[in-house]
């Protein structure tokens, strides 16, 4: 008898949690954002902790303040100051990181007013979704078009008998239009969900930091992965093979490059620590199953999310400020400005100045 009751206590426990596996209103949730169920309208007491810290609250936003007030003004003055240039080649490629880490800006101060109000989101969803990809969106192109100037570099010094030929202005313009077409591809992801929770318990709409994963969604982790691979490993890779190789040609070179060795050694280690640490974590999360354990990888990652961001910031002076030429296009430009010279005159020195500076600007990137 009792070996009976044994039998159908277990054969009811087993149904139970088949039941529960597949009941349709919760399903085992991915993501790198903060875990919660499908249907939840209350923050558990440990993502609460996390979105009221210390760190979200007063620290990442006081990062991404630094940044904004820092990268603004650069790129602009390195935007505006590049579209008095020549257009070579290189400095379309230039022009458009700019953009990218302008329009990254944009999206800075709305992430900075939802981490002050502890991640209550105010805008409504169809501005949180279009931050979202901004803010994806521009930092993944920042990576293509730092891969291009990469790709640029090396064909310019290692392959200078070939770099007429290949680096032409149409096919740099059809590239850096194909890298705005793939970033908007890219983040095109984050339309097609909802970005926003809205909680009652306690009174917080969040914008892309609570993840809630139900049914139909399971695509956005291989999403991610995809991201993962396409627009950072893929141009790490690429990156690597670019300078290592750039590296070896001047080493061969009798002339002292020692600058422009340390220059270039400086952007390829602040690309890999601005850019790494962040995606590093992405594949943890997605790999993380613990509720616990994937939410405290959460504060990490929002720091990793600073620090990528500062490269919006640091790009303008490792790219254009380094170059004695940049500067001295920005004097020759307030000076036609302030003696209001004519547009033949101010050609003349644009020709001049940017015929001088080419082999710098393989180097420096101006």
């Amino acid at each position: 008898m009792s070996a009976r009751v044994i039998c159908t206590i277990v054969v009811l426990l087993y149904l139970m949690s088949v039941l529960k596996a597949s009941c349709p209103g919760v399903v085992p949730p991915k993501g790198r954002q903060i875990r919660t169920d499908c249907n939840s309208s209350r923050l558990n007491k440990d993502a609460q902790k996390h979105l009221e810290s210390t760190i979200t609250t007063r620290v990442v936003p006081a990062l991404y303040s630094v940044v904004f007030f820092l990268g603004l003004p650069s790129n602009g003055i390195a935007l505006w100051v590049l579209s008095k240039a020549k257009k070579m080649p290189s400095t379309i490629l230039l022009i458009n990181l700019a953009i990218a880490d302008l329009m990254f800006m944009l999206a800075l101060p709305f992430k900075i007013t939802y981490y002050f109000m502890e991640n209550n989101w105010i805008f409504g969803e169809p501005l949180c979704r279009i931050v979202t990809a901004v803010f994806y969106g521009n930092m993944y192109c920042s990576v293509l078009f730092l891969t291009g100037i990469s790709i640029d570099r090396y064909i310019g010094l290692v392959h200078p008998f070939c770099s007429k030929s290949l680096r032409d202005w149409r096919l740099y313009t059809g590239a850096s239009i194909g890298i705005w077409i793939m970033g908007v591809a890219a983040v095109s992801g984050f339309t097609m969900v909802p970005q926003t929770k809205c909680f009652i318990d306690p009174h917080r709409v969040t914008c892309h930091d609570i993840w809630a994963h139900c049914q139909g969604y399971d695509w956005y982790t291989l999403y991610f992965l995809g991201l993962f691979i396409m627009v950072f490993a893929v141009p790490l890779l690429i990156i690597l093979f670019c300078y290592l190789r750039i590296f070896v040609t001047l080493a061969k070179k009798r002339e002292s490059y020692r600058r422009v060795i340390g220059l270039l050694s400086l952007v390829l280690l602040t690309f890999i620590l601005c850019f790494t640490p962040s995606n590093i974590l992405l594949v943890l999360h997605y790999l993380e199953t613990s509720w616990e354990r994937h939410n405290h990888l959460y504060i990490w990652y929002m720091l990793a999310l600073c620090l990528t961001s500062l490269n919006s910031c640091i790009d303008p002076f490792i790219y254009y400020y380094v170059s004695s030429d940049f500067w001295t296009l920005v004097k020759e430009t307030l000076c036609i400005h302030r003696a209001g010279n004519s547009t033949s005159s101010q050609s003349t020195k644009k020709t001049k100045l940017t015929s001088s500076s080419e082999r710098e600007m393989l180097t420096s990137g101006v």
